[in-house]
């Protein structure tokens, strides 16, 4: 008996370590058939557009510089083409890389343009007389990992939720139909709900209401019509009532995002 337990051990262990193995197998062959299969050019050229949209965005005064703003530099205009690029993606396993490698494609090409063009980062000189450009690109450095980071994050979630919409259950789909809206109305409402200076609307403050506004209402019209231009059978009222769970969410979660953005 004594000698017969070690050698259950070291079978037992050895069976573990193949499992393991062949699990290692499989996900590292999953991934290579995952970064054959992506349509690299399209996913690059639309992360791509998007980055270069939203620096000249930022470039554009007045009410234009915000309609622009809200088309290509926003949660909604960032966290919609995350969606669409899941929802159009064939195989519902790629949706959630596609869209990650388009919204870390538009993060590197963003704030690949601010170093370059060098403006928003070279803020003239400190009280000491020294130059402020290590703070800024301090400053952009810190602002580039945080949104990488988050478009990993909205990746991932996003184009996943645009695939459960397109090819979810009844109940899948209705649910994520709602959470999108919630998503991608939350920056728009979260301005929206702490704005305080409606007795003094001047041009800037104008465009930003009304950018905020855009934004609610093309994220309302999105997710109805995405989850309606679905064939298989779907649930408004589970939609109706996720969406109103969800655009509190959002407005709260972009909260904490405007104050971690804020902070670095």
């Amino acid at each position: 008996m004594t000698t017969a337990r070690p050698a259950a051990r070291q079978i037992t262990r050895s069976g573990d370590g193949e499992v393991g193995l062949r699990r290692a197998r499989g996900t590292a062959l999953r991934a290579v058939i995952a970064y054959r299969d992506l349509s690299w050019t399209p996913l690059l050229l639309v992360g791509a557009g998007l980055g270069l949209f939203a620096f000249v965005g930022d470039e554009l005064p007045g009410i234009a510089g915000m309609v622009v703003l809200t088309l290509t530099s926003t949660g909604f205009a960032w966290g919609g083409a995350a969606l669409l690029t899941g929802y159009l993606t064939t195989s519902r396993a790629l949706a959630p890389v596609s869209a990650t490698v388009v919204l870390v494609t538009a993060t590197v090409v963003y704030y690949g343009l601010i170093i370059a063009h060098g403006r928003r980062w070279r803020l003239g000189t400190l009280e000491d007389g020294s130059s402020s450009a290590l703070n800024g690109l301090a400053s952009v450095g810190r602002a580039t990992a945080f949104w990488l980071a988050a478009s990993v994050v909205a990746g991932v979630l996003l184009g996943g939720l645009g695939a459960l919409v397109r090819r979810g259950s009844r109940i899948q789909a209705s649910v994520a139909a709602g959470v999108v809206l919630g998503l991608l109305a939350g920056q728009g409402l979260e301005f929206l709900m702490i704005f305080r200076a409606w007795h003094a609307l001047d041009a800037f403050f104008l465009g930003r209401v009304l950018s905020a506004t855009v934004s609610v209402l093309l994220a309302m019209i999105g997710a109805t019509v995405l989850l309606a231009y679905r064939r298989a059978p779907k649930s408004w009222p589970v939609f109706a009532a996720t969406s109103l769970l969800a655009s509190l969410a959002g407005a709260l979660l972009w909260h904490q995002i405007s104050s971690i953005t804020t902070a670095i």
